[in-house]
């Protein structure tokens, strides 16, 4: 069988990594599943590129959209690794082949910029989630009601990054984050939670690259602990990470699109007890009390950590717990031949073409509208303007736009993305004005209000924004 994958980007993030764990896995049977990995956004990462082709991978870069229909035509089953991304939305919005259509969600779904709209339901054949927190969306709704198969599967961790995990003796007790450290992940109070933790023998090791490092450390030093926090950047032996944490401090922002998150997964599998927020997909991994501790608020969290670091044999208790759990559940050569199932299954169903998503031959504002369902309502008013509203309610809609969580500004599939896929679309800059406005980032917000009018937005719309950057000349 011949199997395509389309996947957006293919940079390192996990569901980049989760196509080559599902890859190797197949390896070890005779499945007979061929592939080919179609990227549409470039740069490609040479390590994670080097991977696929020893897995005999073949991998399309930047293809145009007559070679994307080409391979298309000559797979058996295609499978899109989805989440809103601009290149991706604007694709599945176009006429494509017929064929066999999988979508592997790669988000909750359940929160802007992340979506799953009930256009997101209509178009496989298969659709497989990755949490069952995604179960509730529109997506799902629209799969179910016209009788498309939805399963649920945590995508791949590449569990064998952990082979020969040895816990290393240090002083104190440390708590280790592994991911982006970025606003748009971490969750806004981070180094504030971190700090709430009084006990000066616990301390926090921070690992992954982000721009927000520089922000957590100057926190952390006006608190006077600096002291008390580690940042690693980016790193690749994930082992020796883990080997130095005693408990696995996980707090996302409220409205992350995390799902079966990979780096929970690998601290579980190494016996490393979770804390982490309610309220994302990623929340389902760990249950509360058994294989780690679910905080129902913020407050709940440096408790939670306290609480771990002064009882040894809880942590003993919860971490054995959840590597069990997580060998039981996360196997990545297990889960790999649920997925064979599905694709194997699908190959042998009919071809059809598949319903395209809307907002083609659109603006890019109007595709990011369309991208976030219902829950764009705010962004709808402000693209109708005073046509079908009145000042006061597009007044109301605007402060929405402008108060944008970070995660809807600033990360993948949010305002700035679809301004950098959009450039001259003057909607896309003006709400990207808006939010660095708000931010105090007046300079960025003044040159994206004059992009803006200069583009054709009405005047009205923009003056009294670019009257606060405090410089109207």
């Amino acid at each position: 069988m011949n199997l395509l994958h389309i996947i957006p980007r293919f940079i390192g993030g996990g569901p980049e990594r989760h196509l080559l764990v599902l890859a190797a896995a197949w390896q070890k049977t005779d499945i007979g599943i061929r592939q080919k990995i179609v990227v549409l956004d470039p740069p490609v990462s040479a390590p994670l590129l080097i991977k696929a082709r020893r897995l005999g991978i073949e991998i399309l870069i930047n293809p145009d959209l007559a070679a994307i229909r080409a391979a298309v035509a000559a797979a058996d089953v295609v499978d899109i690794s989805f989440w809103n991304h601009p290149r991706l939305y604007d694709l599945l919005s176009r006429q494509l082949p017929a064929s066999r259509w999988v979508i592997q969600s790669a988000v909750a779904g359940t929160s802007q910029p992340q979506v799953l709209t009930a256009a997101v339901g209509l178009f496989p054949d298969r659709l497989v989630l990755s949490t069952a927190g995604s179960l509730a969306t529109a997506a799902v709704h629209e799969a179910n009601r016209r009788g498309c198969p939805v399963e649920s599967i945590p995508a791949l961790a590449e569990m064998s990054r952990l082979e020969g995990f040895r816990p290393r003796a240090h002083a104190g007790i440390r708590v280790g984050y592994l991911g982006l450290v970025e606003p748009t992940k971490m969750h806004p109070q981070f180094a504030d939670l971190c700090l709430a933790v009084a006990d000066r023998n616990v301390s926090f090791e921070v690992y992954g690259g982000g721009s927000w490092r520089g922000v957590l450390q100057q926190r952390f030093d006006a608190a006077g602990a600096s002291d008390r926090v580690r940042f690693h950047g980016q790193i690749e032996d994930i082992r020796s990470a883990f080997e130095e944490m005693d408990i696995f401090g996980y707090p996302l922002a409220p409205d992350t699109s995390a799902t079966s998150e990979k780096t929970i997964q690998e601290a579980m599998w190494a016996g490393i007890p979770p804390v982490v927020l309610a309220g994302n997909g990623a929340t389902s991994l760990v249950e509360n009390e058994r294989t780690g501790l679910v905080c129902q608020s913020e407050a709940d969290y440096p408790a939670a950590i306290r609480r771990l670091a002064d009882d040894d044999s809880l942590r003993r208790r919860l971490g054995d717990a959840a590597r069990e759990h997580a060998h039981d559940h996360f196997d990545p050569d297990r889960n790999a031949a649920r997925f064979g199932v599905i694709f194997l299954s699908a190959s042998e169903s009919l071809r059809r073409s598949p319903v395209p998503l809307p907002g083609r031959d659109e603006s890019g504002a109007r595709k990011f509208v369309e991208s976030l369902g219902p829950q764009g309502h705010a962004f709808t008013v402000s693209l109708a303007g005073l046509q079908d509203t009145t000042a006061v309610e597009l007044a109301a809609a605007e402060d929405l736009i402008r108060q944008s969580s970070p995660v809807l500004a600033n990360g993948e599939g949010g305002i700035v993305h679809y301004r950098h896929a959009y450039p001259d679309d003057p909607y896309l800059l003006f709400w990207c004005g808006l939010t660095s406005l708000h931010a105090g980032n007046t300079t960025s917000a003044e040159r994206d209000f004059r992009s803006a009018l200069a583009l054709g937005l009405q005047a009205a719309r923009v003056q009294q924004h670019l009257a606060l950057c405090g410089n109207v000349a």
